[in-house]
């Protein structure tokens, strides 16, 4: 895939997500991670109701430039090539989570020092990690922390039990976009793969709280709300969303029934 941003596509996401061009430093980076989190919601509506096809380039800065998001798939490889854009020095790690390989996340080597990042996940990883630093971070959502087993990297979360589990690993094998082509496939093509072709995702986080949608449940950090059937997923959905951002998210109306299906 060869995807390319403009500096003029640069600044107008930048623009969406409440931010100028700044000298690469690990504070910038820290806002833009944190502004894309803040702004642009990971979700798979889009990909359920595009008839699955596998996104090129093109869809790819389409999802993001309009703030529809995506999923990992979306939101990694747009946001890599930004940081190339804007002068750092950026690499892609192929990550394991349900089968190898199936997840990008994103290295950043400043003056030296390489840092951690991952505005792609459905998770709310806010705080940037330099490896080597296995300090926990906290959201009121999640606890997590970085630390090396071996030779990879295992991003462990602090379950409700309060013990660790790995979410997911990678090793420092830098590699290009192209070699997750297969992980394209897999993710738009197999049911069971992953999650996004059998389930609901669609999460917006804040620094403090959230919008989850997970299947035919919605819960904010003070409430929760599920979905019997149709009629109340449907309600729903144009409750939560102006008609533009249905437009946006899912083409039409008409397409709220196909998302239902899913968890029907």
């Amino acid at each position: 895939m060869d995807l390319y941003l403009t500096n003029e596509e640069v600044d107008n996401f930048l623009q969406l997500i409440n931010l100028k061009r700044e000298d690469c430093s690990v504070d910038y980076l820290q806002k833009i991670i944190e502004n894309t989190i803040n702004n642009i919601p990971f979700q798979n509506l889009t990909m359920l109701c595009n008839n699955r096809e596998i996104p090129d380039a093109e869809y790819i800065k389409k999802q993001m430039l309009s703030g529809a998001g995506g999923i990992c798939t979306i939101r990694n490889p747009f946001i890599y090539k930004l940081l190339l854009n804007l002068g750092f020095d950026a690499r892609l790690v192929a990550s394991t989570i349900q089968r190898p390989d199936c997840h990008i996340t994103i290295i950043v080597n400043i003056d030296g020092k390489l840092w951690w990042c991952d505005p792609g996940n459905g998770f709310p990883y806010f705080s940037l990690i330099c490896l080597g630093d296995e300090s926990e971070k906290n959201h009121n959502f999640l606890t997590y922390k970085l630390v090396k087993s071996d030779n990879r990297w295992e991003l462990k979360h602090l379950n409700s039990e309060n013990e660790w589990f790995t979410n997911y690993s990678f090793d420092l094998s830098f590699v290009e976009l192209s070699y997750f082509e297969e992980m394209y496939v897999g993710h738009y093509t197999i049911e069971g793969y992953g999650p996004f072709l059998t389930g609901l995702r669609y999460n917006l986080w804040s620094n403090d709280d959230w919008e989850i949608l997970r299947d035919r449940l919605f819960s904010t950090k003070m409430e929760s709300e599920s979905f019997e059937n149709f009629n109340e997923f449907g309600e729903w959905m144009n409750s939560k969303f102006t008609s533009k951002e249905i437009r946006k998210l899912i083409g039409t109306n008409q397409n709220i029934r196909k998302l239902w299906e899913v968890v029907a």
